[in-house]
């Protein structure tokens, strides 16, 4: 089953506050100049201005866009666009050190990915000693042969490095053939809002004079980006596939480390995200009380003050001791609450509830223990029980899921047992209630 370009269009949203924490020190691998600004340029502007380490590595100076003119013979034509490359990544916010020009071959990298190690070592030497959290890298199927090439040429060179490779589409959109879209499950899809900077992508793609006008106007065959192929890269939104294969389960350690300095390392208490999620999590539950409730990876506490008036009894379950005592001092008075310290990924404690809440926790796991606890939570729920489940859907480095993946998972597999009976996507997160039926 392939994604439709609708569904694309439709993905979830990068955390654009969040984006210099979530992706780490970046390299850019473009192919040929231009590709940086056309895929990555508001990207690179987000994160530029967030004083973000960006690099920029450009595999080829993109010499054969115009192999008939006289005026730009091909050492001609990849200075003038090596220049052009320094401007537009100048205007996206790059200083000219953190560009890297390999000069590789403009259409020849797929011969190099098979007949010559040259390239792969660069580019190894280079990863190990920028040692990136991420690599931008062309789609892999981007209906190019350098776009093909610099994909295979990347994952080769980075098989030793724990960093993460993301695929940009830049071919994909107006050339691409249904085989080339990805496959459902094969990547996961973020799209990154750039209005805000959009002026300055739009800026430094037109730095690429050689691409953008007539400049070179001997040569009738050469390469030009026309309004039409524009297109796609002038929009409000930049889109990105991420990898689908999940990590390892987030460890005690990570939260015990992260309640250490702070009692409230989300801002729970003070952030408006926050608290608009809270309110529009209770009142998906209006009128609604529950006699015997469970809230999963209470934290702190502060949704739980919230949620206890709707409870006669609401068992508060945490990994991290250092979250319950501040959980615990926070509810102080709520006799309806008990807190215990508790791992759900060996089973939940007790069962028929007839309310369990699932908020921001289902990410932590990889997929097979994911699998476990909702199929637990499921047998745990009384018929006309009710599951709310909520979740952040932006990409997070050091998660093994995304919020998106817990929820598809679900409907996947356990939604046959539920009936839906709200459902809500903002901007950042997803929120579904679901009533256990009589099966």
């Amino acid at each position: 089953m392939k994604n439709t370009r609708d569904h694309i269009e439709k993905a979830p949203f990068l955390n654009i506050e969040g984006l210099h924490r979530d992706l780490g020190k970046v390299i850019i691998v473009a192919p040929h100049p231009d590709d940086e600004s056309l895929g990555c340029g508001g990207l690179i502007a987000h994160l530029a201005a967030q004083n973000a380490e960006v690099y920029v590595l450009f595999l080829t100076n993109g010499d054969a866009s115009h192999p008939n003119s006289s005026k730009f013979p091909p050492d001609e034509l990849g200075k003038l666009r090596k220049s052009e490359a320094i401007n537009a990544c100048k205007i996206l916010g790059v200083k000219e050190e953190n560009l890297i020009f390999l000069n590789a071959g403009d259409g020849k990298l797929a011969e190099k990915f098979k007949n010559d190690n040259s390239v792969i070592n660069d580019l190894k030497q280079f990863f190990q000693q920028k040692e990136p959290d991420t690599i931008f890298s062309p789609w892999r199927r981007d209906h190019h042969i350098d776009h093909v090439a610099a994909y295979n040429l990347i994952n080769k060179a980075a098989e030793s490095l724990e960093s993460t490779i993301v695929e940009y589409p830049i071919w994909l959109w107006k050339k691409g053939e249904p085989a080339d879209w990805p496959a459902k499950d094969e990547v996961l899809v973020f799209r990154l809002k750039i209005d805000s900077v959009k002026e300055i992508k739009k800026a430094a793609i037109q730095a690429h004079i050689s691409q953008t006008t007539n400049l070179i106007d001997d040569d009738p065959e050469g390469f030009i980006l026309t309004e039409d192929l524009m297109q796609p890269f002038i929009g409000n939104y930049e889109y990105f596939f991420f990898p689908a294969k999940s990590k390892p389960a987030v460890s005690e350690i990570y939260f015990e480390n992260l309640y250490a300095d702070n009692d409230d390392p989300w801002d729970f208490e003070t952030s408006s995200y926050e608290q608009e999620k809270y309110r529009k999590t209770i009142a998906s539950v209006s009128g609604k009380s529950f006699e015997n409730a469970l809230e999963i990876g209470c934290s702190n506490g502060v949704f739980t003050r919230l949620l206890a008036p709707k409870c006669k009894n609401l068992l508060a379950i945490d990994l991290s001791q250092e979250a319950l005592k501040s959980a615990r001092k926070r509810c102080a008075g709520l006799s309806q609450c008990k807190f215990i310290q508790w791992d759900i990924s060996n089973g939940l404690p007790g069962s028929n509830y007839d309310a369990i809440f699932l908020s921001e926790v289902g990410y932590y796991f990889d997929l097979n223990t994911l699998g476990m606890i909702l199929k637990d939570i499921t047998n745990s729920l009384q018929p006309g029980g009710i599951l709310v489940m909520v979740h952040w859907t932006a990409y997070v480095r050091s998660y093994p899921l995304t919020g998106q993946q817990v929820h598809d998972h679900f409907r996947k597999n356990y939604s046959n047992r539920f009936k839906l009976l709200n459902s809500e996507r903002a901007e950042m997160y997803i929120l579904e209630v679901w009533e256990k039926t009589e099966k």
